[in-house]
């Protein structure tokens, strides 16, 4: 029986014994790729239930409004806060996963993402990200003058 090995020792013996690199690279590649497009899917998801949420919380404070409506608005503020932190975080993932593969494409005969990025920078380009922080932040600005409107008008 064979003991087992880690992938680092893999990679070491793949090298050593001239096995077909860019083929492994390759398989490398096609990981990663799909544990961004997994990390994005799951972000999709993620939107989701966070809009869910801010819409129940809206839909709970036009219902209760008044004094008693002001925790829910509360709720609702770190609800936004958790989900751009949220958003920060898969953010700054999705962004190391690209490093990651845009190196292991220099390795191979063509590489895709770094074309794709390359034509994109030549027009207006709005990141995903980017897009994505204007759901919360519209929350956050409603949740406000929801607030105003109860304190000012009951």
């Amino acid at each position: 029986m064979k003991p087992l090995q880690n992938e680092s020792d893999n990679r070491d013996e793949n090298a050593a014994s001239g096995t077909d690199s860019a083929s492994v690279i390759l398989q490398e590649w096609q990981t990663c790729v799909a544990s961004a497009d997994t990390v994005s899917q799951r972000r999709d998801v993620i939107n989701g239930i966070f809009v869910t949420l801010c819409l129940a919380v809206v839909t709970s404070v036009i219902a209760l409004w008044g004094l008693k409506a002001i925790p829910l608005l509360l709720i609702g503020v770190v609800i936004c806060v958790a989900w751009l932190c949220y958003l920060w975080s898969l953010k700054s993932l999705n962004s190391a996963k690209f490093r990651v593969i845009q190196a292991l494409e220099k390795s191979l005969p063509k590489q895709p993402y770094a074309d794709e990025w390359a034509l994109v920078k030549k027009k207006t380009y709005f990141k995903g990200t980017t897009i994505e922080r204007i759901l919360p932040i519209s929350f956050l600005v409603l949740y406000i003058l929801l607030l105003i409107s109860i304190l000012i008008g009951g």
